[in-house]
C-alpha cells in the first residue's frame, strides 16, 4: 500500500481513504473565488508543521500577497512566520517566478522551458517534500500552441513524480458551477483531480467539493459542502445538496 501524503484539512483526507497517495501530481480545478490558492495554502501549511518542507510556486501573486491572503483567512495559523523563517514553508511568489518566464525575440509569445526546470532543480535543492503550483493556467493563457503547453505539462508533472514529491497544480476553470465544467484532455494528464463550484439555486449557492479521480487509492464520488473558516477549511459531511 503506498504511503499517503494527508492534507490536514478538515473530513478531506477520509474521501480519498486516508490521504493522497505520495508522489501523485493532482490538478485543483476551480472556478473564481472558489478558494484553490488557499487549500493549496493549506496543504502545505500543515504538512510544514508536521516537519516536511513544503513549497509554493505562485505565478499571479507576490510572496507577500499569499502570506498577507492566508493570514487574513486563517487568523488561527499563527505560526506561518516561523515555519517561513524555519525553511519548512518556502514560497516563491511572482516577483521569484518571473525570472523563469521569458518572451520570445518575436515578443509574442512566451517561453516556460526554463520554469520547469527551475521548479524541479528549487524542490531538489530545499528536499521538497510536497509542492503547489498557482497557477497552471497562467501558463496555458501564454502558450498558445496547444500541443506545447501539453508537453510542458507533462514534463513538469514526470520531473516531480521522479522525486516523489506529492503536487497540487491549481487550475482557472471558466465556470463556477457543476453543471457547465467542461474537462479538457490535458485534465486527465494528472494523478488526481479535485473540483471546487458552486452548486444550488440563484439563492442559495453553496460551495462544493468533489473528486473527480485520484489514482491509487479509492474514493468517494459524492459531492460535499466545504466552508473556509478561521481554523481552516472544513469538509462537511452532509447529504448532497440539491436544488
Amino acid at each position: 500500500m503506498r504511503e499517503r501524503t494527508k492534507t490536514g484539512i478538515k473530513n478531506f483526507d477520509d474521501i480519498v481513504g486516508g490521504g493522497i497517495p505520495q508522489g501523485n501530481q493532482v490538478a485543483l480545478a476551480g472556478g473564481p473565488g472558489a478558494g484553490k490558492t488557499l487549500f493549496s495554502f493549506e496543504y502545505l501549511y500543515h504538512n510544514a508543521k508536521a516537519g516536511e518542507v513544503s513549497l509554493m510556486f505562485s505565478l499571479e501573486e507576490t510572496s507577500d500577497m499569499i502570506v498577507e491572503n492566508a493570514k487574513a483567512a486563517f487568523p488561527e495559523f499563527k505560526d506561518i512566520d516561523d515555519l517561513i523563517s524555519q525553511n519548512k514553508l518556502i514560497i516563491y511568489g511572482s516577483e521569484k517566478t518571473g525570472q523563469y518566464v521569458q518572451r520570445d525575440t518575436d515578443g509574442g509569445s512566451y517561453s516556460f522551458n526554463e520554469l520547469v526546470s527551475g521548479i524541479s532543480s528549487i524542490a531538489s535543492s530545499y528536499k521538497a517534500s510536497n509542492l503547489v503550483v498557482d497557477s497552471i493556467t497562467v501558463i496555458k493563457l501564454m502558450i498558445k500552441d496547444k500541443l506545447t503547453y501539453r508537453q510542458l505539462t507533462m514534463d513538469l508533472i514526470n520531473g516531480l513524480r521522479s522525486q516523489n514529491i506529492t503536487s497540487l497544480m491549481t487550475i482557472e476553470l471558466n465556470t463556477a458551477t457543476r453543471e457547465d465544467i467542461q474537462f479538457k484532455p490535458e485534465f486527465f494528464m494528472y494523478d488526481g483531480i479535485i473540483s471546487l463550484y458552486l452548486e444550488g439555486g440563484s439563492n442559495n449557492r453553496v460551495p462544493i467539493l468533489e473528486v473527480i479521480k485520484m489514482r491509487g487509492t479509492d474514493h468517494s464520488f459524492r459531492t460535499y459542502p466545504y466552508e473556509i473558516k478561521g481554523d481552516g477549511i472544513a469538509v462537511l459531511s452532509l447529504p448532497q445538496i440539491k436544488d
